[in-house]
């Protein structure tokens, strides 16, 4: 009996060092949007019927769990650079949250996406009817997938072009193309502005990436 024992002890401490090994030589999941980095700089040109203006987002910080704060600046304006929130774990991306006052996040991407993948939510419209924010039903949509798509001279294989919608503005869109490996690298869609208490204008914006530091 004594003999069964050990010879069950020693399988068991085997398997539990073969367990062991096979751990050790796991490879760690690698990041699904590993744009994501503390550090990572985008400068875009914003292109309107009104002229060019360049802005860059920079990542100057990883808050909380899984959130990135995010600088927005105005080149060679005297405008402040603004606070933006963004948020990417292993599953999903987006650029929309209500970071740091609560923990609402729009995907705007996910992992392993589809054509046709969507994301709905619903914002009530601002009390202030003077105030623009979209409202009503926000969506995100994936209408195409694993494209190609050219910035800064260079070609990128792995895109996913998401479309943004709201129902509150029902011309509006924002239509962003998503490297997996580099970030948005442009962004194409119709802006719109409110000029003296007058209706809604619309005009066509467009983002293009003029370089990163990554």
């Amino acid at each position: 009996m004594k003999k069964i024992i050990l010879i069950l002890m020693s399988g068991l401490l085997l398997l539990t060092l073969f367990s062991c090994k096979r751990d050790e030589q796991q490879e760690p999941d690698k990041p699904t949007f590993p744009f994501m980095k503390v550090g990572n700089q985008w400068n875009y040109r914003m292109i309107t019927e009104a002229g060019e203006t360049e802005i860059s987002y920079k990542i100057v910080d990883k808050t909380k769990e899984s959130y990135f704060k995010v600088l927005l600046s105005f080149v060679d304006t005297e405008l402040p650079a603004m606070d933006h929130f963004w948020y990417a774990d292993q599953q999903t991306f987006t650029m929309v949250t209500g970071w740091p006052d609560n923990d609402l996040k729009f995907t705007m991407l996910g992992k392993d996406s589809k054509v046709g993948d969507r994301w709905e939510y619903f914002v009530p419209a601002p009390l202030d009817p003077e105030e623009d924010d979209l409202s009503g039903t926000i969506t995100y949509k994936v209408i195409e997938a694993n494209i190609t798509a050219v910035a800064m001279g260079k070609t990128f294989t792995d895109v996913y072009k998401v479309r943004h919608t709201a129902s509150s503005h029902p011309q509006f869109y924002a239509d962003y193309f998503i490297s997996l490996s580099s970030g948005i690298i442009k962004m194409e869609g119709m802006g719109y502005v409110r000029i003296n208490d007058e209706e809604i204008e619309y005009f066509p914006l467009e983002w293009q990436l003029k370089s990163k530091n990554f």
